[in-house]
């Protein structure tokens, strides 16, 4: 039967009109429908809540699974693996960390303990941190601190040069 012929009644009570509209019975069942004439449905819309018995937890937790459409997503680059972004626990990432001949970009972030997001200030600040707490002339008995050393001024010169750019 085609659906275009067929009529629905308004299901509002005691309503005889046709009821071409259509709205979800209820927010667990949105794939069900139930049918209403336009003045019925104009007063289901205004009375219709879907986050009215949520607390403001699980609303930011509807929205955020809503950002992905409720689907898998595949980081760029990942090639089969995919993940599926539930927001409730921490996804954990499958990469080690980042070395310094495939991403130099990656690289300085980590080493200076930053992300991409971080102004020229942060960085700055997160250098004379670690070099103070990693000079050799200073922190003599710390395993390796002359390699670390090293390591966070070429990370800082990198990114110090990217930010200017």
């Amino acid at each position: 039967m085609n659906q275009k012929n067929s009529i629905n009644i308004c299901n509002y009570e005691n309503c005889t009109l046709e009821g071409p509209y259509k709205a979800p019975l209820n927010k667990m069942n949105l794939n069900t429908y139930q049918w209403f004439c336009l003045e019925h449905i104009k007063e289901f819309n205004k009375s219709w809540n879907f986050y009215k018995e949520m607390g403001a937890e699980e609303i930011e937790k509807e929205l955020k699974k809503d950002t992905t459409w409720r689907r898998p997503t595949k980081p760029f680059g990942s090639g089969s693996r995919s993940y599926n972004f539930d927001f409730d626990n921490k996804f954990s990432e499958n990469s080690s960390k980042p070395n310094k001949n495939t991403n130099k970009l990656q690289w300085s972030l980590y080493i200076l303990n930053l992300t991409i997001k971080n102004s020229l200030v942060e960085i700055k600040n997160s250098y004379k941190k670690l070099v103070k707490l990693y000079h050799p002339d200073i922190k003599s008995g710390i395993k390796n601190s002359d390699e670390k050393f090293r390591n966070i001024v070429e990370a800082y010169k990198y990114l110090a040069e990217y930010y200017k750019k």
